[in-house]
């Protein structure tokens, strides 16, 4: 009985308040400037959001099977440092990564349904390049067991991929992943990188990076 009391009060002042605000502004004046004015603000913010992701999709490349997308190239630093000179048909960059391993992650916006059916193309865009030490003992070591280079401006807070991921509706556009796994950092190796329907694969350009891809193997 105690709840149903208790209940029971709860309704009685719900039912106050709304006597209270209905007598105060029973002839609700104000109640069409307000939705009008929460609509505008509604569609200013989503048309911000539609900017950011035109933002976000012109960064995406088409994705064309066979093509060379990046090379990478290394020269040790230090141990177990090495700087990467990395290029993706801009003007190269440097990246410093430490450990043993690399690992080149790609977003990829995969079309369906309406959208495939008229020939949009699937999308890609180089993620991140991220070191890996190879021992468990220098990871657990350490306060950060990867070190990563993030290969474009997007903030994860307004990065369209990430959000698309987490809704996850494959109605018109599917978010997918490619990833070259960890391959052994060299003196010297050049890799280049071909993309695919399926995947990323690295291509050794010289003997310093066929030895790494053998390591890997």
């Amino acid at each position: 009985m105690q709840y149903y009391g208790l209940a029971g009060l709860v309704l009685v002042i719900v039912a106050l308040m709304l006597f209270a605000v209905v007598r105060a502004g029973w002839r609700l004046s104000w109640l069409l400037p307000w939705l009008k004015g929460n609509l505008l603000l509604l569609g200013v913010l989503f048309a911000c959001a539609l900017g950011i992701v035109a933002w976000e999709i012109q960064q995406f490349k088409t994705l064309d099977p066979g093509a060379n997308v990046a090379t990478l190239e290394f020269r040790k630093v230090g141990p177990q440092q090495y700087e990467l000179l990395f290029s993706a048909g801009t003007e190269p960059r440097s990246i410093v990564l430490e450990g043993d391993l690399w690992q080149l992650d790609a977003q990829v916006l995969r079309w369906s349904g309406l959208a495939h059916a008229i020939g949009l193309q699937d999308g890609y865009r180089l993620h991140r390049l991220t070191g890996r030490y190879l021992t468990l003992e220098q990871q657990r070591g350490l306060a950060s067991a990867e070190y990563t280079g993030v290969l474009h401006e997007t903030p994860a807070w307004r990065d369209a991929w990430q959000w698309l991921d987490r809704l996850d509706s494959g109605a018109l556009l599917e978010t997918d992943a490619f990833v070259v796994r960890f391959i052994p950092m060299a003196e010297g190796a050049r890799f280049g990188i071909e993309i695919g329907e399926t995947g990323l694969t690295p291509v050794p350009m010289n003997r310093q990076a066929m030895n790494a891809m053998q390591r890997s193997q």
